[in-house]
């Protein structure tokens, strides 16, 4: 079993400092924090932000956002449309493929 630190909280102290000063920079809050007597560093002030952040779930999102799912189905029956009247999927992809060297 782990051994419990005595004393205080490291990751509270940050969150509360950070509470009190929002637009701290990591090295600002160790430097802060230092000067109270809690000597961290601004690396792992940068973890625990960043811990809390992903926990929240805010922060910044990557990958695409979610498209409008009614275009996706006209432009399915618009697809449909075009196969009935080519005769086939076959015919159409031989199209589709003319069409893309064309261009």
């Amino acid at each position: 079993m782990a051994k419990k630190r005595k004393g205080v909280n490291l990751s509270e102290e940050i969150r509360k400092y950070v509470a009190a000063n929002p637009k701290a920079k990591p090295k600002a809050v160790s430097e802060g924090l230092a000067a109270n007597g809690v000597k961290v560093t601004p690396v792992y002030v940068s973890t625990i932000l960043s811990n809390a952040r992903r926990k929240s779930g805010k922060g910044k999102r990557r990958g695409r956002k979610p498209g409008n799912q009614g275009d996706l189905f006209a432009n399915l029956v618009q697809a449909k449309k075009l196969v009935d009247k080519l005769g086939g999927i076959d015919a159409a992809r031989a199209a589709i493929d003319t069409l893309a060297k064309i261009m």
